[in-house]
């Protein structure tokens, strides 16, 4: 429900007059998820870490080769860590060859915060990727090559999937992907915490790379393993994240357009001491809002 600030009259409600608390609570799931979309949408990217597998022909624009060593520009950033990958001539079937992961770095340090690897809280972070020399060449003429990449990219973000009791040292997540190494939020109100996730645990990891030497990749449902144990409980739900917090707030600003859309016209808030803001110029001014926000963090290529 919105209401009107100064009367107390209610504008709008979620998403019926008279629903029922499941309804109310099944559509602001939907706008959240939304919300979500239309972030991911607006970076042309996900901003939540994901697992890539990018694949592409070279030398060329994207692909260069220069002083020995080959460099290709992902197209999702920050990468986080680079898994693996591997190359064939530009041959049908392709005849590929295992490139570890110790023969790739970024071209950049990842910045971090709270001294780990984790992304910092800005819109920075490396996105070309550097491999070893005798993988890709000029041999085979331009666009000989044909190479794969895997990494991680993004910001770890999660849920928790059961209570945690304080002093806890292990966390039950819907998604470890990225969280290795990272310090992250516990949002939960007064008991809001950071913690530093030492290791992870995918319940089920995937496998990546199995047409020349496997890759198991944590990602997906699993455990976080802390570096301290935790100083509050937290409930089942609560966010675990690394997520830059202007993120959150361009996705609540997408969010309350979506509300404003739905027929609530105006709401009248409290924008510094001794003024008033009003909503009556719709959803739109939101929405710009939240792009501006976000315009550091759309996808590079």
């Amino acid at each position: 429900m919105i209401q009107n600030a100064p009367t107390g009259v209610p504008w709008s409600i979620i998403p019926f007059p008279k629903a029922t608390s499941t309804q109310k609570l099944a559509e602001q799931t939907n706008i959240c998820w939304r919300a979500t979309s239309a972030v991911d949408a607006i970076c042309n990217q996900p901003l939540r870490a994901t697992l890539d597998i990018e694949e592409d022909v070279g030398p060329d624009a994207r692909i260069t080769v220069r002083n020995g060593f080959a460099a290709m520009q992902a197209s999702r950033w920050p990468v986080v860590q680079l898994l693996g990958g591997q190359v064939s001539p530009s041959t049908l079937p392709p005849l590929w060859r295992a490139i570890p992961a110790t023969a790739m770095r970024t071209r950049t340090q990842l910045l971090g915060v709270y001294g780990t690897t984790a992304p910092s809280a800005a819109g920075t972070g490396p996105s070309e990727i550097d491999i070893a020399s005798n993988y890709v060449n000029w041999g085979n003429g331009r666009e000989g090559m044909r190479l794969q990449v895997a990494y991680l990219n993004g910001w770890a973000h999660a849920g928790l999937t059961t209570a945690v009791t304080a002093g806890a040292t292990t966390v039950q997540v819907d998604d470890v992907t990225a969280f290795a190494g990272a310090s992250a939020m516990i949002y939960d109100g007064a008991n809001t915490e950071v913690v530093k996730v030492t290791s992870v645990t995918a319940s089920a990891p995937q496998t990546i790379f199995s047409e020349t030497t496997p890759v198991t990749v944590q990602t997906g449902p699993g455990t976080l393993t802390l570096s301290a144990p935790a100083a509050f409980a937290h409930a089942a739900g609560v966010v675990v994240s690394a997520m830059p917090q202007d993120i959150s707030w361009a996705t609540i600003l997408l969010a309350a357009a979506q509300v404003l859309d739905s027929g609530a016209s105006a709401i009248t808030m409290q924008h510094v001491t001794g003024t008033l803001t009003s909503s009556t110029g719709g959803a739109r001014d939101l929405r710009e809002q939240a792009k501006e926000i976000l315009a550091v963090y759309r996808r590079v290529i």
